[in-house]
């Protein structure tokens, strides 16, 4: 699942050179870094949904001299242009009132093109303009919008191979320090070949055959999944042995504590054997009859 993230802009109005604090997000996309584009980019396979939300702030002044004083506006319009060549008009039937120091959110999609229409091959601009009438006024107005320059239409391998590098760079980073401390050898050889063919992934990536860098990527993935298996299960079996080992060592120290025991006995009784015979002796002694 892809995840929502917000992008933040700043609308320009020209003719009050005023900032008007709006903010704009894409929905949905994939955002992360790209290795072909060698930049961040927002990301949208061909046939998927695009879709824009805008949250408008109509802080709106009337042109100097002094007294400014703030008006409602009308929002008659959400275009959206790419540098494609192509509009994406969003008109209100009828148009949006927004009152002074009022806010509202807007939203325009649609379906992200083929790459014949936008070609893969670069990172596409936009510009989203809202356009509106001042109260009392007929002429519609477009100097409210914002603009930004990391759209990226994808091809579905150069879709696949962009979530997979960016799940899986931050996780390969690590892996050069991970062979010293895992105790299990094949774990060790499985971390080895995911590292290689995730770097066979990323030249491949890098020169635009994303096929080839899908399939390396996903053998990364699979590479490094079996290797966390085999470390578990060696880990596991290590621990078993060991607990088995600890618990007949601490049997075998019961044992010759009882057979210590036992000894220590035998020569307690033994002992008491020859102090009763010198007793029985005594005693014997003491009766026997004088000689006449």
């Amino acid at each position: 699942m892809s995840t929502i993230v917000f992008v933040a802009g700043t609308f320009t109005d020209n003719e009050n050179g005023d900032s008007k604090h709006r903010t704009f997000r894409l929905d949905k996309p994939s955002v992360g870094e790209d290795l072909y584009y060698h930049q961040n980019v927002v990301a949208y396979k061909t046939g998927t949904w695009w879709n824009i939300s805008i949250s408008v702030y109509n802080d709106y002044l009337t042109p100097p001299p002094p007294p400014r004083i703030n008006m409602p506006v009308n929002i008659t319009a959400i275009k959206v242009y790419f540098d494609w060549g192509e509009w994406y008009n969003y008109t209100s039937t009828t148009p949006v009132q927004m009152k002074p120091l009022e806010v509202k959110v807007f939203n325009v999609g649609n379906v992200t093109p083929p790459l014949t229409v936008a070609p893969e091959t670069w990172v596409h601009s936009y510009t989203v303009y809202v356009e509106y009438i001042v109260e009392g006024e007929t002429a519609p107005r477009m100097d409210w919008y914002w603009y930004d320059d990391n759209f990226a239409v994808m091809s579905e391998d150069h879709f696949n191979g962009f979530q997979l590098y960016n799940k899986l760079k931050n996780i390969m980073t690590g892996i050069t320090i991970l062979p010293s401390a895992i105790n299990a050898t094949e774990a060790q050889v499985l971390f080895v070949k995911a590292y290689m063919e995730y770097i066979l992934g990323r030249q491949y990536y890098s020169n635009g055959e994303f096929e080839n860098a899908e399939t390396h990527f996903q053998n990364a993935d699979l590479y490094f999944a079996d290797a966390l298996t085999a470390w578990n299960e060696r880990g596991t079996n290590f621990e078993d042995a060991m607990l088995e080992y600890y618990t007949s060592l601490a049997d075998a120290q019961r044992i010759q504590a009882n057979a210590a025991l036992n000894n220590s006995y035998g020569w307690i009784f033994f002992g008491i054997g020859w102090i009763l015979i010198g007793v029985g002796i005594i005693v014997y002694g003491a009766r026997k009859p004088k000689a006449p």
